[in-house]
């Protein structure tokens, strides 16, 4: 019993990971790239006028949530 509460566990915490970083580049794109940029230098800084990176960003973060409700589909489906 253990060992299957461990792996729903593990898939909870990758659900809600990819779906709470989505929802962070969704909501606030500025903030989301800023911090990207001053952490990691991966992302150019966004000013408050950056329609083009804002845009990108949400994109990306749709991205994650298409890919953390493809995530729970599959998950359900094997499970029946």
């Amino acid at each position: 019993m253990s060992r299957l509460l461990g792996v729903v566990f593990i898939y909870v915490l990758m659900m809600l990971a990819w779906s709470g970083v989505g929802l962070f580049m969704l909501i606030a794109p500025a903030r989301f790239g800023n911090l990207v940029h001053d952490s990691l230098y991966l992302f150019p800084e966004v000013n408050p006028g950056d329609w083009g990176k804002k845009l990108i960003l949400r994109l990306l973060g749709a991205g994650l949530l298409a890919f953390a409700i493809r995530l729970i589909v599959r998950v359900a489906h094997q499970a029946n």
